[in-house]
C-alpha cells in the first residue's frame, strides 16, 4: 500500500494528467485516463477513487493493479489506481 506520491513515483511521473475515458460511441464514462503513446501505457483512476485521494489527501492506502491488454493499436500496459480496504471476512 502507498499514497499519492509513492504510486507517482512508482509510475515515473510528478504529475498525472487526466483525461475523461470516451467511449466509440463519443459516450463518457466514470473511468480518467493519461496515455503515454510512445510506451503504450495507460494510467487509469476511477472518478470515485479520484474523489477519495481529493478528499483525503494523505490517504495510505493506494496500490495499483497492472494489466496486458488489447487495444484497437495492439497491446498495452494498464496501470489502474485503487484503493485498498481492509477484508470484511477473514478465513
Amino acid at each position: 500500500m502507498a499514497n499519492l506520491a509513492e504510486i507517482k513515483f512508482k509510475l515515473g511521473v510528478e504529475t498525472l494528467q487526466l483525461n475523461t475515458v470516451i467511449t466509440e460511441g463519443g459516450d463518457k464514462t466514470p473511468w480518467l485516463k493519461q496515455w503515454d503513446n510512445t510506451s503504450r501505457i495507460a494510467v487509469l483512476v476511477h472518478k470515485d477513487t479520484l474523489a477519495r485521494i481529493k478528499a483525503e489527501p494523505g490517504i495510505a492506502t493506494l496500490g495499483l493493479n497492472i494489466q496486458t491488454k488489447t487495444g484497437a493499436q495492439g497491446e498495452y500496459i494498464a496501470k489502474t489506481i485503487c484503493i485498498y480496504t481492509e477484508a470484511e471476512e477473514t478465513l
